[in-house]
Protein backbone atom coordinates (compact mmCIF):
# COMPACT_ATOMS: atom_id res chain seq x y z
CA UNK A 1 0.00 0.00 0.00
CA UNK A 2 1.40 3.39 -0.96
CA UNK A 3 2.35 5.84 1.77
CA UNK A 4 -0.18 8.62 2.36
CA UNK A 5 1.16 12.12 2.96
CA UNK A 6 -0.54 15.35 3.85
CA UNK A 7 -0.27 18.05 1.18
CA UNK A 8 2.73 20.36 1.55
CA UNK A 9 1.43 23.80 2.44
CA UNK A 10 3.00 27.04 1.27
CA UNK A 11 2.58 28.50 4.76
CA UNK A 12 4.36 25.54 6.35
CA UNK A 13 7.29 25.90 3.98
CA UNK A 14 7.38 29.61 4.77
CA UNK A 15 7.56 28.96 8.50
CA UNK A 16 10.36 26.45 7.91
CA UNK A 17 12.40 29.21 6.27
CA UNK A 18 11.43 32.04 8.60
CA UNK A 19 12.19 30.20 11.86
CA UNK A 20 15.98 29.98 11.32
CA UNK A 21 15.96 33.49 9.84
CA UNK A 22 14.39 34.83 13.02
CA UNK A 23 17.09 33.04 14.97
CA UNK A 24 19.83 34.48 12.77
CA UNK A 25 18.55 38.01 13.41
CA UNK A 26 18.59 37.50 17.17
CA UNK A 27 22.05 35.96 17.10
CA UNK A 28 23.27 38.78 14.88
CA UNK A 29 21.84 41.35 17.28
CA UNK A 30 23.65 39.74 20.21
CA UNK A 31 26.93 39.60 18.30
CA UNK A 32 26.62 43.22 17.20
CA UNK A 33 26.08 44.37 20.78
CA UNK A 34 29.61 43.32 21.77
CA UNK A 35 30.13 42.13 25.32
CA UNK A 36 27.35 44.19 26.89
CA UNK A 37 24.52 42.71 28.97
CA UNK A 38 21.90 40.69 27.12
CA UNK A 39 19.10 42.96 28.31
CA UNK A 40 20.67 45.82 26.35
CA UNK A 41 20.46 43.99 23.03
CA UNK A 42 18.02 45.67 20.66
CA UNK A 43 16.52 43.31 18.12
CA UNK A 44 14.48 46.16 16.63
CA UNK A 45 17.61 48.29 16.30
CA UNK A 46 19.52 45.50 14.60
CA UNK A 47 16.73 44.86 12.10
CA UNK A 48 16.40 48.57 11.37
CA UNK A 49 20.13 48.89 10.82
CA UNK A 50 20.17 45.96 8.37
CA UNK A 51 16.85 46.65 6.66
CA UNK A 52 18.35 46.99 3.18
CA UNK A 53 20.27 43.69 3.38
CA UNK A 54 17.28 41.96 4.93
CA UNK A 55 14.90 43.13 2.22
CA UNK A 56 17.25 41.87 -0.49
CA UNK A 57 17.50 38.51 1.29
CA UNK A 58 13.72 38.25 1.60
CA UNK A 59 13.35 38.96 -2.11
CA UNK A 60 15.55 35.95 -2.86
CA UNK A 61 13.61 33.81 -0.36
CA UNK A 62 10.38 34.80 -2.12
CA UNK A 63 11.80 33.70 -5.47
CA UNK A 64 13.13 30.40 -4.11
CA UNK A 65 9.77 29.32 -2.74
CA UNK A 66 7.49 31.29 -5.09
CA UNK A 67 5.91 32.59 -1.89
CA UNK A 68 2.87 34.82 -1.95
CA UNK A 69 2.75 38.26 -0.35
CA UNK A 70 0.58 36.79 2.40
CA UNK A 71 3.17 34.17 3.26
CA UNK A 72 6.04 36.66 3.17
CA UNK A 73 4.10 38.97 5.50
CA UNK A 74 4.37 36.34 8.23
CA UNK A 75 8.07 37.13 8.57
CA UNK A 76 7.42 40.71 9.63
CA UNK A 77 4.23 40.08 11.57
CA UNK A 78 5.69 37.39 13.81
CA UNK A 79 9.37 38.37 13.93
CA UNK A 80 8.95 40.08 17.29
CA UNK A 81 11.01 43.22 16.68
CA UNK A 82 7.97 45.42 16.10
CA UNK A 83 6.63 44.30 19.49
CA UNK A 84 9.84 45.15 21.34
CA UNK A 85 10.52 41.52 22.16
CA UNK A 86 13.72 41.03 24.13
CA UNK A 87 16.42 38.50 23.33
CA UNK A 88 16.43 36.06 26.25
CA UNK A 89 18.70 33.26 27.47
CA UNK A 90 15.90 30.82 26.68
CA UNK A 91 15.81 31.85 23.02
CA UNK A 92 19.59 31.67 22.78
CA UNK A 93 19.49 28.18 24.31
CA UNK A 94 17.02 27.09 21.65
CA UNK A 95 18.90 28.65 18.76
CA UNK A 96 22.26 27.25 19.91
CA UNK A 97 21.02 23.70 20.40
CA UNK A 98 21.59 23.80 24.18
CA UNK A 99 25.36 23.96 23.81
CA UNK A 100 25.35 25.44 27.33
CA UNK A 101 23.54 24.06 30.35
CA UNK A 102 20.49 25.93 31.62
CA UNK A 103 20.55 28.60 32.86
CA UNK A 104 23.46 29.76 30.72
CA UNK A 105 25.88 32.28 32.21
CA UNK A 106 25.12 34.90 29.58
CA UNK A 107 27.04 37.52 31.57
CA UNK A 108 30.21 35.60 30.66
CA UNK A 109 31.45 36.82 27.23
CA UNK A 110 32.97 33.41 26.46
CA UNK A 111 29.67 31.62 27.09
CA UNK A 112 27.75 34.15 25.03
CA UNK A 113 30.24 33.91 22.16
CA UNK A 114 30.05 30.12 22.20
CA UNK A 115 26.24 30.23 22.03
CA UNK A 116 26.31 32.74 19.17
CA UNK A 117 28.83 30.70 17.16
CA UNK A 118 27.03 27.40 17.69
CA UNK A 119 23.68 29.06 17.01
CA UNK A 120 25.01 30.63 13.83
CA UNK A 121 26.17 27.27 12.49
CA UNK A 122 22.96 25.49 13.45
CA UNK A 123 20.57 28.12 12.14
CA UNK A 124 22.41 28.56 8.84
CA UNK A 125 22.39 24.81 8.21
CA UNK A 126 18.70 24.71 9.13
CA UNK A 127 18.03 27.65 6.83
CA UNK A 128 19.74 25.91 3.92
CA UNK A 129 17.65 22.81 4.56
CA UNK A 130 14.45 24.84 4.58
CA UNK A 131 15.42 26.73 1.43
CA UNK A 132 16.28 23.51 -0.40
CA UNK A 133 12.96 22.01 0.69
CA UNK A 134 11.04 25.01 -0.58
CA UNK A 135 13.00 25.02 -3.83
CA UNK A 136 12.42 21.31 -4.49
CA UNK A 137 8.67 21.66 -3.91
CA UNK A 138 7.93 25.10 -5.38
CA UNK A 139 11.09 26.63 -6.80
CA UNK A 140 12.21 27.70 -10.26
CA UNK A 141 14.07 24.47 -11.02
CA UNK A 142 17.64 23.18 -10.91
CA UNK A 143 18.87 25.64 -13.50
CA UNK A 144 18.25 28.65 -11.22
CA UNK A 145 17.34 27.56 -7.68
CA UNK A 146 20.75 26.36 -6.38
CA UNK A 147 22.37 29.71 -7.12
CA UNK A 148 19.50 31.47 -5.35
CA UNK A 149 19.91 29.23 -2.30
CA UNK A 150 23.64 29.93 -2.16
CA UNK A 151 22.97 33.65 -2.43
CA UNK A 152 20.39 33.55 0.35
CA UNK A 153 22.70 31.63 2.68
CA UNK A 154 25.55 34.05 2.03
CA UNK A 155 23.27 37.01 2.66
CA UNK A 156 22.03 35.50 5.91
CA UNK A 157 25.61 34.74 6.96
CA UNK A 158 26.58 38.37 6.44
CA UNK A 159 24.32 39.22 9.37
CA UNK A 160 26.47 37.08 11.65
CA UNK A 161 30.08 37.31 12.89
CA UNK A 162 31.42 34.69 10.50
CA UNK A 163 34.18 34.35 7.92
CA UNK A 164 32.19 34.91 4.75
CA UNK A 165 34.93 33.70 2.38
CA UNK A 166 34.09 30.03 2.94
CA UNK A 167 30.64 30.41 4.46
CA UNK A 168 28.60 28.81 1.69
CA UNK A 169 30.90 25.79 1.52
CA UNK A 170 30.93 25.39 5.30
CA UNK A 171 27.14 25.61 5.55
CA UNK A 172 26.70 23.17 2.67
CA UNK A 173 28.86 20.59 4.39
CA UNK A 174 27.06 21.01 7.70
CA UNK A 175 23.70 20.70 5.95
CA UNK A 176 24.80 17.63 3.99
CA UNK A 177 25.98 15.82 7.12
CA UNK A 178 23.17 16.88 9.48
CA UNK A 179 20.13 16.42 7.27
CA UNK A 180 20.68 14.28 4.19
CA UNK A 181 21.57 10.83 5.62
CA UNK A 182 18.31 10.44 7.55
CA UNK A 183 16.28 11.53 4.53
CA UNK A 184 18.07 9.60 1.79
CA UNK A 185 18.62 6.23 3.40
CA UNK A 186 16.57 3.46 1.71
CA UNK A 187 14.17 2.95 4.63
CA UNK A 188 13.50 6.65 5.24
CA UNK A 189 9.77 7.51 5.08
CA UNK A 190 10.30 10.21 2.48
CA UNK A 191 7.52 11.04 0.02
CA UNK A 192 7.81 9.69 -3.52
CA UNK A 193 10.19 11.63 -5.69
CA UNK A 194 11.62 13.70 -2.84
CA UNK A 195 14.78 11.66 -2.40
CA UNK A 196 15.82 12.02 -6.01
CA UNK A 197 14.94 15.71 -5.98
CA UNK A 198 17.12 16.28 -2.92
CA UNK A 199 19.97 14.24 -4.38
CA UNK A 200 19.92 16.27 -7.56
CA UNK A 201 19.81 19.51 -5.59
CA UNK A 202 22.69 18.41 -3.36
CA UNK A 203 24.75 17.54 -6.43
CA UNK A 204 23.96 20.91 -8.01
CA UNK A 205 24.98 22.76 -4.84
CA UNK A 206 28.19 20.73 -4.64
CA UNK A 207 29.06 21.67 -8.20
CA UNK A 208 28.76 25.35 -7.32
CA UNK A 209 30.34 25.66 -3.90
CA UNK A 210 32.09 22.53 -2.63
CA UNK A 211 35.13 22.31 -4.87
Amino acid sequence: MAEQYAPISETGLGYDVFAPLWGILELGAVAASGSGPLEDVSLAGFVAGHRYELDRLLAVVRDIGDFSAETMAIFEQQGGWTDGRAVTPEYLMMYSGCIEAYPPAVDDPLVLRRMVRMGSDLQLATLMHALVGAAVVRGPGLAAAPELVVGAVRAAGSLLPLDTDHLASDVFRMWRVKFLPDILRPDAPTREGAKEGLRQFAHALEARIDR
